[in-house]
């Protein structure tokens, strides 16, 4: 009865040790680098479609850089947003100046957070009655403004996108990428 599993367990050892031996990768390559926008190490994205070699690129995408560079554009061409610049350099200089301190990936990673919420906020208007109660829930409403954008959904909706605008004309300039 004895020889039984001690036959088994030979068998079983000297099956491991003739079969070929199976690599499998799961997740990201092992001894790749990772970082977070605004780190000082490099960043590193894993190409799937290359078996799992790294890929020198930032956060943004190709898209993301095309819509950016397309507002900007747009707003070096627009008037009364060369205008609101000039007064905002003028009237801001001290809190421009303590912003360009910080580095060229937090100011990108501000201009692309602001450009997701541009493209949110089509979504959320869709339905802007629910827009007002779910941005009432979240807060992002002024206690004084709730009754004016209740009765008026669309001056709220007038309102966030200009104020999202603002903040990416505003990183844009801090950025450099809007004189």
């Amino acid at each position: 009865m004895r020889t039984l599993p001690s036959i088994f367990l030979l068998s079983t050892l000297l099956t491991f040790l003739f079969l070929p031996k199976t690599q499998a990768q799961f997740g990201i390559k092992k001894g790749t680098p990772i970082s977070t926008p605004g780190s000082s190490s490099e960043e590193v994205e894993i190409d799937a479609a290359t078996t799992g070699t790294p890929k020198k690129e930032g956060f943004l995408s190709e898209k993301d850089a095309a819509d950016m560079s397309a507002i900007i554009e747009e707003a070096m061409k627009d008037v009364e947003t060369m205008a609101m610049i000039t007064k905002l350099k003028q009237d801001n200089t001290d809190h421009l100046d303590e912003l360009r301190r910080l580095s060229p990936m937090e100011v990108l990673g501000g201009m692309k957070e602001v450009l997701d919420n541009m493209k949110l906020i089509e979504y959320l208007f869709q339905d802007k009655e629910r827009a007002v109660r779910e941005m009432e829930k979240e807060g992002m409403i002024d206690k004084a403004h709730l009754k004016k954008y209740r009765k008026d959904p669309d001056l709220l909706e007038q309102d966030t996108r200009r104020g999202l605008y603002f903040q990416f004309i505003s990183l844009a300039v801090v950025g450099g990428f809007i004189e």
